[in-house]
């Protein structure tokens, strides 16, 4: 054999493909856990509830245009309360599918609305008194959320809402201290106007649900 034909020989081993690594196959990332179909039919009602008690507040923000203190007052205190409802529901339906935690979890954040809410009501009419309960009920309340999404990602098909909903309530509460020295009508503004932007999205979030639920 001459050295040509040993070149080329040695040149086509070469180029035959290598077979793929073992270990690189088992770097894949593994495939994404479809929802439980019982889950997120149970989970679409109260999912549902939020979203209305956010837009019937948020809307109800746009179309009155020239509120007194006393109104705001009232309407931020049904706001609160109907949200602690939306949550109690949320809890009562995961404690009946067995996740004990995270109802545990929206038990705590309704009884934070539900305390704010009749802390509005009582508490020294005022708008200092009424912006420092909105914002810290809110802001906990949307820390809360964002935190259950944030754990139950992996498990549970309402997750991603939680998170989205924490997050705009949160961003809502901390901009409520810095809109209050405008006016009153600023500090309803500002609360509906993140109770309108968390309705939609848990609006699209409860047809998702609904959809996961009967694909399953």
């Amino acid at each position: 054999m001459t050295f040509d034909s040993q070149h080329s020989d040695f040149q086509q081993s070469d180029s035959k493909p290598s077979a793929p690594h073992p270990a690189s196959t088992g770097q894949q990332a593994a495939p994404k856990r479809p929802a439980d179909p019982a889950l997120a039919a149970a989970l679409t009602g109260p999912t549902l509830v939020h979203a209305l008690v956010f837009l019937a507040f948020g809307l109800t923000t746009v179309f009155w245009q020239q509120p007194t203190l006393g109104v705001i007052t009232v309407m931020l205190g049904l706001y609160m309360l109907g949200y602690a409802g939306a949550s109690y529901l949320t809890a009562q339906t995961l404690r009946r599918v067995g996740d004990s935690g995270t109802a545990q979890a929206f038990t705590s954040i309704a009884l934070v609305q539900a305390a704010g809410g009749v802390l509005a009501f009582v508490a020294p009419r005022g708008e200092f008194w009424l912006t420092l309960i909105a914002a810290c009920v809110l802001g906990l309340t949307g820390v809360l959320k964002l935190l259950a999404g944030m754990r139950t990602k992996a498990s549970n098909p309402a997750a991603r809402d939680w998170q989205l909903e924490g997050t705009i309530v949160t961003l809502s509460a901390a901009a409520l201290p810095v809109v209050s020295e405008i006016g009153d009508k600023a500090i309803m503004g500002t609360a509906g106007g993140g109770a309108l932007v968390a309705g939609i999205f848990l609006v699209v979030g409860a047809l998702t649900l609904r959809a996961d639920a009967r694909r399953g």
